[in-house]
């Protein structure tokens, strides 16, 4: 944490609504996260204030500005997008997402009221040593659980890593620190470099055009996984675009996990997002199935039949056996050939279908996106219309 960030941040024991503002618990060049003190409900609560460093101040009366008539468009747009991300993540009730309880605006910027969870986060306990593979699986189980949740709502995480994943103190994992609003923000006002985690990131999320979907939040889980199995993260996704140097995970924890995590892991870091898993249940599958990921035996040639000459044949009787033998070998092989072929031509209308999906879900998101424009656009209006009276009240009131 920053000592700029402390000086930004609102005094101890300030009350917003009906919170008292204590000591800092996070900060970042989006905002601050504090813990704050419910004084209706009695109990401790975790409040997200949005205050992007680059973009805003504080000023002496608490108050949060643009730090120039340049930056108010896109502060303003900010603003927008993080109470967009409060109402949605407000729509969520998942025990393995941290809970949003309320939101509102005050001094000129926007707050988020959260559960707060007690606890360690996946860093701190992978900094004591690895997990062994039942833990991980159960940590990653429930992770997946709520991604699915939070996916099917038409959202995406988008900053998945070990310190924004919490192990609550019963030992259940939330997942915590959305960033979509955070990447929204820095990749209209700034390099996007500075709103995203290098080595769990994939390469679509380093432009703001990038192809992004359910397989983006997986590829940086399947980082997080690999990080827990090797110790370290994948490299940043940016050097592994023209030549992979990435250490496979089958590789790096051979012998010290089972072959079907480490191939699960290494199929969620693909660095093209059509061959990664394109949903949760996919990787799902994965995890809890070897046999699809298994290689192939090598196949046995076929016995060669005894044979043994009728009586009353000659010995010449065998030369007819080796001529059937052989035609059955042809046809095994030209069956497995057929096998091979189908078993293509399916794989290749699978991946069809998955791009009529993903084509689907961009035209829906497109127009979600429209809808909340316009939405925003009247809000704004509105704020605006409002300033207005404001203004010619006071000036009459003046008068």
């Amino acid at each position: 944490m920053t000592e700029q960030a402390h000086r930004q941040a609102l005094p101890k024991g300030y009350m917003l609504e009906e919170y008292q503002v204590g000591r800092v618990l996070g900060a970042g060049g989006f905002g601050l996260t504090y813990l704050g003190w419910d004084t209706r409900l009695d109990k401790p609560v975790a409040i997200k204030e949005y205050l992007p460093n680059d973009l805003a101040v504080r000023e002496a009366d608490h108050s949060v500005l643009p730090k120039s008539g340049g930056d108010e468009e896109n502060f303003r747009w900010g603003l927008d997008r993080f109470l967009d991300e409060a109402r949605t993540l407000a729509r969520f009730r998942h025990p393995n997402i941290i809970a949003v309880h309320r939101y509102f605006e005050a001094h000129n910027t926007a707050y988020i009221v959260m559960e707060y969870a007690e606890g360690e986060t996946l860093a701190g306990m992978l900094k004591r040593g690895a997990a062994g593979e039942s833990r991980l699986l159960s940590i990653l189980e429930a992770l997946l659980d709520g991604l699915e949740e939070v996916h099917r709502g038409d959202f995406l995480h988008r900053d998945i890593k070990p310190g924004n994943i919490l192990i609550r103190t019963d030992g259940s994992p939330v997942l915590v620190d959305f960033g979509a609003a955070r990447q929204a923000v820095g990749g209209r006002s700034r390099s996007i470099t500075s709103v995203i985690t290098p080595g769990y990131a994939p390469i679509e999320q380093y432009s703001p055009r990038g192809n992004q979907g359910p397989w983006t939040d997986i590829y940086a889980l399947g980082a997080v996984m690999y990080k827990a199995v090797t110790g370290a993260p994948p490299p940043d996704a940016t050097e592994r675009v023209r030549n992979d140097g990435m250490t496979p995970a089958v590789e790096a924890a051979r012998g010290k996990y089972s072959a079907a995590l480490l191939r699960a892991v290494d199929w969620a870091l693909a660095v093209d997002e059509d061959k990664r898993p394109q949903d949760v249940a996919a990787w799902r599958r994965a995890l809890a199935e070897d046999a699809p990921a298994r290689k192939p035996a090598a196949a046995e040639p076929p016995a060669k039949p005894e044979v043994k000459p009728e009586v009353g044949r000659k010995v010449e009787g065998k030369k007819s056996s080796g001529s059937q033998t052989r035609r059955f070998v042809w046809i095994t092989a030209a069956a497995v050939m057929l096998v091979i072929v189908i078993g293509l031509l399916e794989a290749r209308r699978g991946a069809e279908e998955a791009r009529q999906e993903a084509a689907r879900v961009a035209e829906r998101l497109a127009l979600e996106e429209a809808a909340a424009e316009r939405r925003r656009a009247e809000a704004a209006a509105k704020r605006e219309a409002e300033r207005l009276a404001r203004e010619e009240a006071a000036a009459e009131r003046r008068r």
